[in-house]
């Protein structure tokens, strides 16, 4: 049996540092985080190609849960596969002396829930634009999409049938004189009762 150092070193660090943060649920307030902040998280040793150990994550959790609930989800922001459709690309942030605090695109591949105790000092906040864009990744990353585009097509057959009855009201005002819909109900009424 081959042993790892490296590995072993590893995990020997993540076990410390689980027992540092199971320490903190007992001793300190959790965060209580916002969608679109960035957070160093500890993500611990990771499995294969997973995240792992110290790195920035943006909180993908909506606030309420943020509020309510210890355990929020989170992407990492990662400067590794950009070109697939699952990286969203961050725009550089900086701090107040001019200093770059992040960049990379976060990795909805490896989105997961932690607890936010893993959370450690928030770094920035995403713009609404960059959500939106992770918004509209994590939804073609999940198959989401495809469900929102058939609720988008039933939507537009909705409103062209809406302009055609519109069309329609229009040309019996038309025709009858009517000015509004009450005098077109008139109408209508009018010629029933002389059938």
């Amino acid at each position: 049996m081959n042993i790892n150092l490296e590995e072993t070193q590893n995990i020997i660090d993540s076990t410390k540092e689980q027992i540092f943060l199971q320490g903190k649920t007992h001793t300190e307030k959790r965060a209580k985080p916002r969608r679109g902040q960035v957070f160093n998280c500890h993500l611990g040793v990771g499995v294969g190609s997973e995240f792992q150990k110290r790195r920035p994550c943006v909180v993908l959790s909506n606030n309420v849960n943020n509020v309510n609930n210890s355990v929020v989800i989170v992407a990492p922001i990662t400067h590794t596969q950009k070109d697939l459709p699952i990286c969203v690309p961050i725009a550089d942030k900086h701090s107040a002396d001019g200093s770059r605090i992040l960049n990379g695109c976060a990795n909805l591949s490896g989105m997961r829930s932690v607890s936010s105790y893993r959370l450690a000092g928030m770094i920035c906040e995403l713009e609404n634009k960059e959500m939106n864009e992770i918004d509209a990744a994590i939804a073609r990353h999940l198959d989401i999409m495809r469900h929102y585009s058939t609720l988008q097509s039933v939507i537009q057959d909705n409103q062209d049938h809406i302009r055609r009855l519109n069309s329609v009201l229009e040309r019996l005002c038309e025709i009858t004189g009517a000015k509004n819909n009450k005098d077109l109900i008139a109408a209508v009424e009018s010629l029933i009762l002389q059938k």
